[in-house]
């Protein structure tokens, strides 16, 4: 034990490796020179009033950055710290083991969605948090991460707005699990307004569909991919619903698709001649009916949505959305007088509530009965008025003879 100052540190050589040498005038107050050769202020202390509380090490920095002056000054800033209740090595070794934003997104993921959501959604997510989330916040302790933060980041997405509310909620989602496990106080991503979002639903019209029809079927896309998004336009079913189709799930006897595992339950797709006709005259080289290039899994998402804007580009067509030949079917569905739920059942909805955001008003059958009924009301007032029966007046009320006066001479 020895005073600690500047002479004795530099005296400190390969010899004194490891050891810690107390200062004799400030009690806790210590310097150990490493193995590599660096020399570090340390502080002691015990965590509490008595012996049964553990004893604390805390670095205060290394020599050079610190004149052993300084390091005593820290080193008494830290022992009035402890005297006032405090334990600054303990606070120090949980802020190590906090976990990161991007932990928590991957705990969020493996415990909560993965057992509970359907594959192709934990997938999505987990494909969100990767491409946004954690390159923006997966670096920063939970305890770093402060509302603002959040906002300021979802107030500079205007130009992906719809995207940008998906990502908050997945974020908001995962930090609330992180409350419940009491590892934060508070939800730093609740309470932040979504961007406004326009009506998504675009229906093509028949020239456009035809055009991207035609596409499909020249366009420079791959086989499966073009099987894909025609069974797509012809069955209105849900991207995942055909990508992820098995050829044991398909009777093409029975012209029905077996949903196994649809979005509401499973059911059964009734399969029509043209895309009966279709499956048949697909080669059967996987399981799946719409493989990838080496057959040994479906078409990815990014295969689909490379086909899709290469379809587009082809047909000279914009603002459209493989989705949309759903709202295509559905609507197509309904001007063909289909009952509401029989086209509920077609659609796989839950709903009729959803089945009627996905048919949209058409301009032409509203036409036709605006003119109908503009021709009923024009006939109407110009046709000549009924004939009227101007019979006999008879007067109403008990008249009789005698209540009449006479006349008087």
């Amino acid at each position: 034990m020895a005073k600690i100052t500047k002479p004795l540190v530099d005296s400190l050589g390969s010899g004194d490796a490891r050891r810690i040498i107390r200062d004799e005038e400030l009690a806790g107050f210590a310097v150990r020179r490493n193995a590599d050769g660096s020399i570090v202020y340390l502080v002691e202390y015990r965590a509490g009033r008595g012996r049964g509380f553990p004893t604390r090490r805390l670095s205060l920095g290394r020599h050079g950055a610190l004149t052993p002056e300084q390091a005593r000054r820290a080193a008494k800033d830290v022992l009035a710290s402890v005297l006032a209740g405090q334990d600054p090595a303990g606070a120090r070794g949980a802020r190590r083991r906090e976990l990161t934003v991007r932990e928590v997104l991957l705990s969020a993921l493996e415990h909560h969605w993965k057992p509970k959501r359907k594959p192709g959604t934990s997938k999505a997510f987990e494909e969100m948090m990767h491409r946004t989330l954690i390159p923006e916040f997966g670096t920063k302790r939970l305890s770093d991460l402060k509302r603002v933060d959040v906002r300021l980041w979802h107030a500079r997405q205007t130009h992906r707005p719809r995207q940008a509310n998906l990502d908050l909620a997945i974020l908001r989602k995962a930090l609330s699990l992180a409350v419940d496990d009491e590892l934060i106080a508070e939800n730093p991503a609740r309470g932040i307004t979504p961007h406004p979002e326009k009506s998504r639903d675009r229906v093509p019209t028949d020239d456009e569909l035809r055009a991207v029809w035609n596409a499909i079927d020249q366009g420079p896309i791959r086989e499966s991919a073009r099987l894909l998004l025609k069974l797509l336009v012809l069955t209105g079913c849900r991207r995942e619903e055909w990508r992820s189709a098995r050829w044991s799930d398909v009777d093409l006897d029975g012209a029905v698709y077996r949903l196994p595992d649809a979005k509401a339950g499973a059911r059964n797709v009734p399969l029509s001649g043209p895309v009966l006709a279709l499956l048949k005259l697909a080669s059967a080289r996987s399981q799946w009916v719409a493989p990838n290039d080496r057959g040994s899994g479906p078409l990815t998402f990014s295969n689909i949505r490379d086909a899709w804007a290469a379809v587009l580009v082809y047909a000279g067509v914009t603002g459209l959305r493989v989705h949309d030949m759903r709202h295509a079917f559905a609507t197509r569905g309904a001007s063909l007088g289909a009952n509401a739920l029989v086209l509920r059942d077609a659609l796989g909805h839950k709903t009729l509530a959803m089945t009627s955001r996905y048919v949209a008003r058409q301009t032409d059958p509203v036409r036709e009965l605006t003119e109908r009924i503009g021709e009923r009301i024009v006939a109407t007032v110009k046709s000549p008025p009924a004939p009227v029966d101007k019979g006999v007046y008879r007067p109403s009320g008990n008249l009789r003879k005698s209540n009449i006066p006479r006349k008087t001479a």
